[in-house]
């Protein structure tokens, strides 16, 4: 989380973070990471690092990131995400994270997920979130308030590759999901050697994380589906209005929506 190499992705994308609200330490959090993208470089920028601004903004919240269980079955991709500080994003590590006996806890997740990385396109705002709903079970079943976060310019970080059949391509990079828990991320990039295809290098684009305001959950061992399908909505539509109020500032046209 001190890396070196963490201010130097911030200083690429002139990265920052713009808190909407505070995050009392008293409590503890779910945070939803928006958009995935195709390599969850917004998260990677704010709740993986210490050095863009996290502390400062927000005194006496621990931040945490999870990722996909299938990210650590490969030995040195395993090794690399954990010493970046981002564990298992099972309901068991959910519930050791929010269950510490001090609170200020502020865990993130991609909840879109790699289905929604192969969906990721520059200027489109597709989110997996209609079926998403295991992180708001451990939010009121742990008692942690929500928190919707959205990285402004995330999906213009790559270009993503669709051949000649989109569709089907989506449906093998689906299929490979379901089995293997990962599918290698499949885009252009920026060439390290100015090649004019391009390369693996992330486009320099602005990058901003606005973190949005607290919605406050009371804990409930065993909620009802109905009080998770609500407790959902309410967080979807506070979503959107953090989308809609700052979409404005960060060149993105009155027209263009989250789709759920």
């Amino acid at each position: 989380k001190n890396a070196i190499f963490m201010t130097w992705g911030g200083d690429y994308f002139n990265y920052r973070i713009v808190k909407t609200a505070d995050l009392p330490p008293d409590r503890n959090y779910v945070v939803g990471s928006h958009p995935h993208g195709i390599m969850c470089l917004g998260m990677t920028q704010s709740f993986a690092s210490y050095l863009n601004g996290m502390p400062d903004l927000f005194p006496g919240i621990k931040t945490w990131s999870v990722t996909l269980i299938g990210q650590f079955l490969y030995p040195l991709r395993r090794e690399l995400m954990m010493i970046c500080g981002t564990g298992a994003s099972s309901k068991r590590n959910l519930k050791y994270i929010l269950n510490q006996e001090d609170k200020g806890h502020a865990v993130a997740l991609t909840v879109g997920g790699l289905n929604e990385a192969i969906m990721s396109a520059p200027g489109k705002y597709h989110l997996k979130l209609k079926d998403r709903k295991g992180f708001i079970t451990v939010a009121l079943t742990e008692g942690a308030d929500l928190v919707p976060m959205f990285h402004f310019g995330e999906n213009e970080t790559y270009k993503p590759v669709c051949g000649i059949c989109p569709k089907r391509l989506r449906n093998m990079q689906t299929r490979v999901i379901k089995y293997y828990g990962f599918v290698p991320p499949i885009m252009i990039g920026r060439s390290l050697v100015g090649l004019p295809w391009g390369g693996i290098m992330p486009l320099k684009v602005h990058l901003v994380t606005v973190v949005g305001a607290p919605i406050r959950v009371e804990k409930n061992p065993n909620p009802t589906k109905e009080e998770i399908d609500k407790l959902h909505a309410v967080y979807c539509k506070s979503l959107i209005d953090l989308f809609e109020a700052h979409k404005a500032n960060y060149g993105i046209r009155p027209e263009q929506k989250i789709i759920i």
